[in-house]
């Protein structure tokens, strides 16, 4: 009886803490209402938009903001905006679009599946998108693969030619996000 006892005590104790991380890796996304807009020195040639979920270790934001200065620095004006934000609301206008957030799990997080769900990005008008996710280790295919397969079905036919990829945490991080940044504008 003692066993029975302890072991739906540590069912119990296993599933509170499996809720609780979810909520609590949802609340940072909230938490992402910020927006900047970054100019160029020179004449502008576009504006583009960089939408992150920061996470709980600010990795993404890192990302995001290093994808947001190469455009920058390429001559386009961008909007940096966290998830949850107004600007990350409406994509119309820009002819760079850039989403992404920590990768748990194998898959992106739930406010950026939402945000790429609701997103409605006609390709064939010339924009660009591109999707990356962030975590631990070096990126392998299989981290491609199911950043694709987390993609929702409503928005995976807006975004098929989307540059996808994931920037692990002990990669050089300006080196991937110069890669990342060369294959969305070639």
């Amino acid at each position: 009886m003692f066993k029975i006892i302890l072991i739906v005590f540590a069912i119990l104790i296993i599933v509170v803490v499996a809720l609780g991380a979810i909520v609590f890796l949802d609340l940072a996304a909230y938490a992402a209402t910020g927006k900047q807009t970054l100019t160029p020195t020179g004449t502008s040639i576009g504006k583009a938009l960089v939408i992150y979920d920061p996470g709980l270790s600010g990795t993404s934001k890192n990302v995001a903001d290093k994808v947001a200065s190469d455009l920058q620095t390429r001559g386009y004006i961008v909007t940096l905006a966290g998830v949850k934000s107004s600007a990350a609301s409406s994509v119309d206008g820009y002819e760079i679009i850039v989403i992404g957030g920590p990768v748990y799990a194998g898959a992106l997080t739930s406010s950026i599946k939402d945000a790429l769900g609701k997103m409605a990005i006609s390709q064939g008008n010339g924009v660009k998108v591109g999707v990356f996710g962030s975590g631990q280790g070096a990126t392998s295919a299989d981290d491609i693969t199911q950043i694709k397969q987390s993609i929702p079905a409503s928005s995976a036919d807006s975004i098929l030619e989307a540059v996808i990829v994931k920037i692990g945490s002990g990669e050089d991080l300006n080196s991937r996000v110069q890669d990342f940044v060369n294959q969305l504008l070639s």
